[in-house]
């Protein structure tokens, strides 16, 4: 067969040559094979026999012609993808090398696969590490770093803006880091990329601003004086604790406030006029000034503080502080201190009336020494009527009570010791109306109980039953029908009362907080000295003596004295 000649031609033109080539061997195989070059003819079936075996054979040389030229563009099409496959190696190598960031990307067994100059730098660490499992390199890390990871290799995104970590050296560190999967085509995560940056140096820095802020906040709580902040629009936007409890106002109710809200209605506004013309021209007459001036609580009421303002800058501009003190205590102790200067005046001519006391007590007490010993004498002669006997007997007794009163009076000028006896409260209350004329003509109501004795100084006690009846007495002038009602009750087993109350007109509210203060009166021409006295005697005695208004009208003064055997 003729055309066994052209099949090895035939499989190398497939192999060797492109497809036109194998196509131009085999025009020529057949031209050859049907042309009677090597003998005659060939049997029409047997030429077109050899003639669809050459076909046969050709297309399968041209087949595999094909496919060996696949096969050869496949292997050249490898051989470009591994030098590009290298290149972009190479190329994200190079890049995350030259990252400014500290970075790093790993496999899915946390082995590194490349990493950042800075990520080495930040950690100290050399190139050897590429191929190094993470953990080895960073034995430190525990369970809850290593549980991101995991979740980051199963896809997600894992980030922190500011966590602690402690290296094994020693070193601690501030980070703020992310985990994310990369992706391998066709094939799912194939590792993951980190992301850390040091942001130690910066949370020091907000750390010591925060320190700063509370020690400051510490200064501004317990700070004495009242200290506001305001904007250039005059806005509050701070105040401490001073100034809420100085105006009364809780802090939300001040934030966002104007300043005026502290301010009385005749210099309302004034300050944002001021801040206006200091923002125009710096003229000032509110900065880095002291003033007085009057402030407004949240009651409304008006004092009078000290305000000085200073100028600051903060990232929205200029804010102003201002310090502020309240003046109400100095304007009080210099009202009190005046008032205990006109009392010392007082109190000196009140001194200068017990040098004439004790004058008038010597020379007063002669005459009374007469008195008692003409009385004396006219006694024991006998003369007289008997009616005439029981005057001078009187007149005898009430002569010796007036030198025992003087005698009394000096002792306490010259502050001798007091005489303390026991003594029947009602023989010393009826002594005492005895002692007091009263022009009310007020009916007296006391119904004497002699089973009340108490252990005092009969004459001071006396004295102050005295000043009762007397202030009694005193509001019943002008009283229709004029009553004084004396009551003695045991209030408890320790005390004794004894209460004087009217039918009067009582005290006035706003009066009955000074009743007892020294050199207050409510009488035109009083001199304020006697409920004063009375007090400190009552006291003395170890009782108390009060006010209470009477029922319908009136004024009831109350004392207690200890009762026998009660600790005073």
């Amino acid at each position: 067969m003729v055309h066994a000649l052209f099949d090895p031609a035939l499989l190398v033109a497939a192999l060797l040559l492109e497809p036109q080539g194998v196509i131009a061997v085999f025009v020529f195989a057949v031209i050859v094979s049907c042309t009677p070059l090597f003998g005659p003819p060939p049997a029409p079936l047997s030429g077109w026999l050899d003639s669809v075996s050459l076909a046969v054979f050709a297309l399968n040389s041209g087949i595999l012609a094909l496919v060996a030229r696949a096969l050869e563009r496949l292997s050249h099409v490898r051989g470009e993808l591994d030098v590009l496959g290298r290149a972009n190696a190479e190329q994200l190598s190079h890049f995350i090398e030259q990252a400014p960031a500290a970075m790093a990307m790993f496999d899915r067994d946390m082995r590194y696969l490349a990493a950042s100059a800075r990520w080495r730098d930040d950690f100290h660490l050399t190139r050897d590490i590429v191929g190094k499992s993470h953990y080895d390199v960073f034995p430190e890390i525990g369970d809850a770093w290593k549980a991101d990871h995991a979740a980051a290799l199963a896809g997600e995104t894992v980030r922190s803006d500011r966590d602690y970590f402690e290296r094994a050296d020693g070193e601690r560190l501030w980070l703020r880091w992310e985990v994310r999967p990369w992706l391998r085509p066709g094939d799912g995560v194939g590792g993951v990329l980190m992301f850390c940056e040091d942001i130690s140096e910066r949370v020091a820095i907000r750390q010591a601003l925060e320190d700063n802020e509370r020690r400051l906040k510490a200064i501004l709580d317990s700070a004495m004086e009242a200290i506001v902040t305001i904007d250039a629009q005059g806005k509050m936007i701070s105040a401490n604790p001073a100034a809420c409890e100085m105006f009364g106002y809780a802090l939300p109710e001040l934030m966002g406030q104007n300043v005026d809200l502290l301010m009385p209605g005749p210099v309302h506004g004034e300050h944002s006029r001021y801040l206006s013309a200091y923002a125009r021209n710096r003229e000032t007459r509110v900065v880095g000034r002291r003033r007085v001036i009057e402030g407004r609580r949240k009651d409304g009421s008006s004092f009078p503080l000290e305000l000085t303002v200073s100028e600051a800058k903060d990232n929205g501009g200029a804010i102003f502080v201002g310090f502020m003190r309240d003046l109400s205590p100095i304007e009080e102790e210099k009202r009190r201190v005046n008032a205990l200067r006109d009392e010392l005046v007082h109190v000196g001519r009140i001194n200068d009336m017990g040098e004439v006391v004790a004058s008038l007590a010597h020379e007063v007490g002669q005459p009374i020494a007469a008195i008692l010993n003409f009385s004396a004498a006219h006694r024991r002669t006998g003369a007289g009527a008997a009616g005439e006997v029981d005057i001078v007997a009187r007149i005898e007794a009430q002569a010796r009570r007036a030198g025992e009163i003087l005698k009394r009076l000096r002792g306490f000028i010259e502050k001798r010791p007091e005489m303390r006896k026991k003594e029947d409260l009602a023989e010393l209350i009826l002594e005492a109306l005895d002692l007091s004329p009263l022009r009310s003509r007020a009916h007296i109501a006391f119904a004497p109980d002699h089973g009340f004795d108490v252990v005092v100084d009969r004459i001071q006690i006396e004295q102050v039953m005295v000043n009762l009846l007397q202030n009694a007495d005193e509001a019943l002038r002008a009283a229709d029908d004029p009553e004084i009602r004396i009551t003695l009750a045991r209030p408890d087993a320790e005390r004794i009362s004894v209460s004087v109350a009217d039918n009067g007109p009582g005290v006035e509210p706003e009066a009955r907080e000074k009743l007892f203060s020294a050199f207050y009166s409510t009488k035109r021409f009083g001199m304020g000295v006697g409920l004063s006295i009375s007090r400190s005697i009552v006291e003395a005695h170890g009782g108390e003596i009060r006010y209470r208004a009477n029922a319908p009208h009136g004024a009831v003064f109350e004392f207690t004295l200890p009762a026998p055997g009660a600790q005073p």
